[in-house]
């Protein structure tokens, strides 16, 4: 597959053109995640509510049968399920790594050992997270998968 990038200042919007001769496997994906890209989360805190891009989202946390996500510098509660959120943003890096908690793996700095097979996750916004065992195949299996995809 080939990537042609122009930048054109006069553009009033931002395209993106997509030729093939069919869709396989790598097309298909590239479509699944360009129309999941274009989907917005709302969050609400106490005084506000925003639109929140699911590729901002650091991870998500069920507290208290409620959804609060993580960005950089703030926490917004949004209604949606860990499951949901799963299903409709699986392909832009999320992955489970514990009952009650998703990560988003784009936005990991790195992965750190720790004592009885722990394994921290360190954001880039430096906020850490803990791997739980049970989902530790899973995850890695994930970060394989989305390495093979990015070769």
């Amino acid at each position: 597959m080939n990537l042609f990038k122009y930048h054109k200042p006069d553009l009033e919007e931002n395209r993106i053109d997509l030729y093939y001769s069919k869709i396989d496997q790598e097309t298909e994906d590239i479509i699944k995640y360009l129309e999941q890209y274009n989907k917005m989360l709302v969050g609400k805190n106490d005084h506000e509510t925003t639109w929140i891009h699911p590729s901002d989202i650091y991870y998500c946390e069920m507290v208290d049968r409620k959804c609060y996500s993580y960005l950089k510098e703030s926490v917004w509660q949004i209604d949606i399920s860990l499951q949901m959120l799963l299903d409709q943003y699986g392909s832009l890096g999320y992955v489970r790594i514990s009952k009650s908690m998703l990560i988003n793996i784009y936005k990991i700095d790195k992965l750190k050992s720790d004592i009885n097979m722990r394994v921290n996750i360190i954001l880039q916004n430096g906020e850490t997270v803990i791997l739980n065992r049970t989902y530790r195949s899973q995850f890695y299996k994930y970060l394989e998968k989305m390495r093979r995809e990015m070769k």
